[in-house]
């Protein structure tokens, strides 16, 4: 029987757009169609890049022959495009974070049941193969009772991201853009969603968060740090500590390989290397992962459900409140 083609569209034409676009082009049973933008100057260039059809939101979002829109707008703008491809009755891919807030991603999961259509956020490290053979390793014991966690996330982010970055008005800052990836990479391999203890940052000069700091606990079990930026080179590395063992996963956003460390009395005994072969372009694993849903008629990723992006907004609601940041469109 021959697979379904999975025939995608795409909001938004920045650079996450492009690397996107990159990845559909290498996930087999899938096809990119179109691409809308509110400026058509960069849709032409965009569909030019990619040979494919330049067309207005509204135009994209009515063509019959697209199955899948992927939101690629700045996450201001999440809510607002999912709602309207949702009264067309597109299945939608979100780009992360989810939404801003707590509210507005809750009113997109109630939009999507109401309507019968399937929404997954992008977030594409959960996706990761090497990402899901360390929640089974942990799921099976490896290291005992996991006690605490520590990620750091941070780098000096490119010029074309800073401009975003550092505008309110944009919902910018690190919290939203860097900080969810602990928080959701947390949640994903401890299968919980934690609690926020505490929060700090310092801000820029515009409002926003440059440099964060979360404590979180999840249940009465474990305890978890995270140190987050865009202004400084903080690495990718996320390490959890167990009653009988260590893992640490030292670049989760460029290796497929973790390590782990055995503990017999109080030395460690033996260590390893560990993991999974992940796709050169990351977001290939997210494609793959909507199509698979979008063939099996589902209306939600077990990966990362509905209810658990929901979640995860509140808990950065929570971050957001402590620091404290709020966007004068809220």
């Amino acid at each position: 029987m021959t697979e379904q083609t999975i025939r995608w569209g795409i909001l938004g034409a920045g650079v996450i757009a492009h690397q996107m676009a990159d990845a559909i082009a290498q996930a087999p049973g899938n096809q990119l169609l179109a691409v809308a933008s509110r400026t058509p100057e960069k849709s032409k260039a965009f569909a030019q890049v990619h040979a494919i059809g330049a067309e207005s939101y509204e135009s994209l979002l009515t063509r019959r022959d697209i199955d899948v829109v992927y939101i690629a707008t700045t996450h201001n703008l999440h809510c607002d495009n999912a709602l309207l491809a949702l009264d067309h009755h597109k299945h939608l891919v979100i780009e992360k974070p989810f939404t801003v807030n707590a509210r507005q991603a809750q009113a997109i999961a109630d939009k999507a049941r109401e309507v019968g259509c399937f929404v997954m956020e992008a977030i594409w490290t959960r996706f990761l193969p090497s990402m899901q053979a360390l929640k089974e390793h942990l799921a099976e014991g490896a290291i005992g009772d996991i006690k605490t966690a520590h990620v750091t996330f941070g780098g000096i982010s490119p010029e074309c991201y800073r401009g975003r970055l550092f505008d309110p008005s944009l919902a910018g800052g690190v919290t939203l853009d860097m900080g969810i990836y602990p928080v959701s990479m947390l949640s994903c391999v401890l299968a919980e969603v934690p609690e926020v203890i505490g929060a700090h940052c310092l801000f820029t000069d515009t409002g926003v968060d440059e440099v964060a700091s979360f404590q979180l606990r999840f249940g009465n079990r474990i305890l978890a740090t995270v140190n987050t930026s865009f202004n400084l080179m903080l690495g990718q590395e996320m390490t959890l500590f167990g009653s009988e063992g260590t893992i640490s996963y030292r670049n989760f956003q460029g290796e497929g390989e973790y390590s782990l460390r055995s503990i017999a009395g109080d030395k460690y005994t033996e260590t390893g290397s560990f993991g999974a072969e992940n796709a050169e372009n990351g977001f290939v694993h997210q494609v793959e992962e909507a199509a698979r849903c979008l063939r099996a008629g589902l209306l939600e990723s077990p990966v990362i459900p509905l209810a658990e992006s929901v979640a995860i907004m509140q808990v950065l609601d929570a971050i957001r409140a402590r620091l404290p940041l709020k966007y004068d469109f809220e």
